[in-house]
């Protein structure tokens, strides 16, 4: 929601995985930010100083460091869309409260990711996905691609929800939001970029398992969950009114203060990654090669978006600080709450899983 009140204090977040960093991320970076000028996704020039401030080129490095460098420039490349089609057609623009425009971008962004040698692209935003999708096709398998349009697919879908909430000034369950979320705030997508950057395919067999499938969404709620409480301060600043974040929508459903709710996020990330580490070692138990790789490069991800976000100016923002953490914590946040299960109807399955 929008606001100028001060930041809430994030406290430290427990992510006890592996960091790494590829040795050219800076060059991945520069590379970025000449593609955004190629295609002009800015409004103006201090938005393009905004993007450009990001440093896509480090989270990419982070998520792939061992990765190769032509597949890591398109991932930099796509992360740099994403944050600039966010910026400007779901956070901030006037097509954020608007689910009929959103629709429509929609629609025409869906067909060039389906068929994009017919696809109409008469808009920067289109013409540089067009070049994303076409630039894909030399990288990768057609079941890579195919991973990533589902996920990328479902995002774009997610965005009509988040635009109808907010036009009608409609306040989902705390726990509709997080079902949505895992897939409208594209973090999912994450899950399937391992396989373009390093070049495998993990079978089928494999990424349809019940117990995989539900590992995704915890990975993808311990990202997205992160990701709130970091850019809290900079959404309630610069984006629509609307309970788009996980802080507020606890803060209006248990009616307590943003500090008690930020806590209350906190552990529920710690709840997720200990969570995470079991069904990690329970899947990896009798798991190929191709699947054990997949799972370390998920570890990647999650590490890779924490130490990323603790520093990048979209979220630090010089001129109006948020009040972030320096690293991961040593040990989970509430630690003797970390192994129960969440009490949130549309998440609970995940401690099913388990099988011991």
């Amino acid at each position: 929601m929008t606001s100028q009140a001060s930041a809430p204090k994030i406290p430290q977040l427990w992510v006890p995985l592996p960091s790494g960093i590829h040795p050219s991320w800076r060059e991945i970076d520069d590379g970025s930010a000449a593609w955004l000028d190629r295609f002009g996704l800015y409004s103006d020039h201090a938005q393009r100083e905004r993007l450009t401030r990001i440093s896509v080129g480090e989270i990419t490095g982070r998520g792939g460091p061992n990765g190769r460098l032509a597949a890591l420039q398109w991932t930099a490349d796509f992360l740099m869309w994403l944050f600039a089609f966010d910026d400007e057609y779901c956070d901030e623009g006037p097509t954020a409260a608007s689910p009929d425009a959103t629709l429509l971008i929609i629609t025409k962004l869906q067909r060039i990711v389906e068929v994009p040698w017919a696809a109409p692209a008469d808009d920067n935003y289109s013409a540089a996905l067009l070049e994303l999708r076409l630039r894909l096709d030399d990288l990768t398998t057609p079941v890579q691609t195919a991973r990533w349009a589902a996920s990328f697919r479902a995002y774009l879908q997610g965005q009509i929800w988040m635009a109808a909430n907010s036009t009608y000034g409609r306040i989902p369950t705390l726990s509709d939001h997080l079902a949505v979320r895992l897939d409208s705030s594209g973090v999912k997508i994450f899950s399937t970029l391992s396989e373009i950057i390093h070049g495998y395919d993990l079978p089928a067999a494999d990424y349809d398992r019940h117990d995989v499938r539900g590992f995704v969404e915890v990975f993808a709620a311990i990202i997205g969950w992160s990701n709130d409480l970091v850019s809290y301060h900079k959404e309630r600043q610069r984006s629509q009114d609307s309970y788009g974040n996980v802080v507020d929508l606890i803060a209006h459903e248990r009616q307590c203060s943003v500090e008690d709710a930020v806590s209350e996020t906190a552990t529920m990330h710690t709840r997720a990654m200990a969570l995470y580490l079991r069904l990690r070692d329970q899947i990896l138990r009798d798991a190929g090669p191709e699947l054990r790789r997949w799972i370390t490069d998920c570890d990647s991800w999650i590490r890779a978006d924490y130490d990323w976000s603790l520093t990048t100016n979209r979220y630090v923002n010089p001129e109006d600080p948020a009040d972030l953490p320096d690293g991961s914590a040593e040990s989970p946040f509430r630690e003797r709450e970390a192994d129960q299960p969440l009490p949130i109807a549309s998440v609970a399955w995940w401690w099913t899983l388990l099988k011991d």
